[in-house]
């Protein structure tokens, strides 16, 4: 009797059974986040290296049955890579062409910040230059290349002007929006404070223009890399823009090929770059990514 007492009785609470606390329940939260980020950054990593597998197979596949004067498998592209480099100077001028782009791309990121946020903090700005900016947005730059070598000449000048031009439309427009973006409530709350207008540019409009500025300047790349080819090619004939018309033109398909990944590789490195600056300046955006994907 006593044995069946024993086991019916109720087994006492344990001790140890204690509900977690908000702070491990935030621990716990954080790290599912971050392990379900790296997954998803390892897969996303291995579907794009299988994509470039079944790119270059492709490719090498493609190249092997065609006549050389219209294509070449990537073998071949990369020895005549490999063959400019080493006898054709292919070097030098690549560094000429980064020097172009680095001047080109600085003054146009740093005039269409400006004008950007000139336009989109002040209604008076807007209504006055707007519309020549979006005007100029929508003509195809290449179309005054030959108007501004007759301005400034056929030189390292007129390279540079060219690629700022190329450069800073997307970026004034980019910054532009950003601006008019900004929460109007962070505005009011500015003016509630009583900041002036050194203050209000410094603590809210600087601030939340980072991240359309930073997209800008992505933007500005692939215009730059765009500007520099035909900067090259439109007035004096040098750096890799010299490189890519005279492979074509004496129907060097390979050495073409080659000198269109080498640009394709520069403007993959310079955007890379940038991305690791994106990560530094605002990293909450990739935060919200992931948040958004769960």
């Amino acid at each position: 009797m006593s044995s069946d007492v024993n086991t019916n009785e109720s087994l006492p609470a344990r001790a140890d059974a204690v509900a977690p606390t908000p702070e491990t329940l935030g621990r716990q939260v954080l790290q599912r986040r971050q392990k379900r980020l790296r997954k998803e950054r390892w897969t996303f990593v291995g579907i794009r290296l299988l994509s470039l597998l079944v790119v270059m197979i492709g490719w090498q596949i493609y190249g092997s049955h065609t006549i050389a004067i219209l294509f070449a498998p990537l073998t071949t592209v990369i020895h005549q890579g490999y063959i400019l480099f080493a006898h054709y100077q292919l070097g030098s001028e690549l560094l000429y062409s980064i020097e172009t782009f680095a001047y080109g791309y600085v003054f146009g990121l740093l005039i269409g910040i400006f004008i950007g946020m000139l336009t989109g903090a002040y209604r008076a700005a807007e209504a006055a230059i707007s519309m020549y900016i979006f005007a100029l947005y929508a003509t195809p730059m290449v179309a005054i290349v030959p108007i501004i070598s007759l301005w400034v000449g056929y030189s390292f000048t007129a390279q540079v002007v060219i690629v700022t031009l190329f450069v800073v439309w997307p970026v004034t427009v980019t910054v532009f929006h950003g601006i008019q973006e900004i929460d109007s409530d962070l505005m009011e709350v500015s003016r509630s404070l009583r900041l002036n207008r050194r203050q209000t540019w410094l603590h809210v409009l600087l601030p939340g223009a980072v991240p359309f500025i930073i997209t800008g300047a992505t933007q500005g790349v692939a215009m730059g890399m765009v500007g520099v080819i035909i900067a090259e090619v439109q007035t004096e004939l040098t750096g890799i823009g010299k490189a890519l018309q005279t492979e074509a033109s004496t129907y060097h398909t390979a050495g073409a090929l080659a000198v269109i990944l080498l640009i394709m590789a520069l403007g993959l490195t310079l955007r890379a770059l940038l991305s690791v600056v994106k990560r530094w300046v605002v990293p909450w955006q990739r935060l919200d990514r992931g948040s958004r994907r769960a």
